[in-house]
């Protein structure tokens, strides 16, 4: 192997690391943000509380749909929602006080944890949402 290849490899190995390191980070940061701010209505394991808050476990309105996610924590909702049949009509107010950084790193934790979904947001994303 040269110089060259060995210095590339390297490069790659170093990248690849950062990138696992990253993905964790932003894990951790949306659990967080996650624990703070959604866990006392949505609960721990994000089956919500029957006919108050909506569950966001199976969650089929949102699975892979971040910009929705986001849109929904920036501006909040009101009104009628059914989620797997049932029917909720409460209202979640606006937390567009959190940073971007933060809103994309919960919607990414929630889509993937709760969800099922692989569709992620970024923090500029949620910036053209507001």
């Amino acid at each position: 192997m040269t110089n060259m290849n060995k210095f590339k490899s390297g490069i790659f190995a170093a990248a690849s690391i950062f990138a696992l390191f990253s993905a964790g980070a932003q894990a951790d940061a949306g659990e967080a943000v996650y624990k703070k701010n959604c866990m006392a209505c949505h609960q721990a394991n994000g089956q919500g509380m029957a006919a108050v808050f909506p569950p966001l476990a199976g969650n089929s309105n949102i699975t892979d749909k971040p910009a929705y996610i986001a849109e929904t924590i920036v501006k909040g909702k009101s009104g009628k929602v059914t989620v797997n049949g049932a029917e909720y009509n409460g209202m979640m107010p606006p937390m567009a006080y959190l940073s971007d950084a933060d809103i994309a790193a919960v919607v990414n934790y929630v889509n993937r944890k709760f969800a099922s979904g692989s569709k992620e947001v970024s923090a500029a994303e949620v910036k053209a949402v507001r």
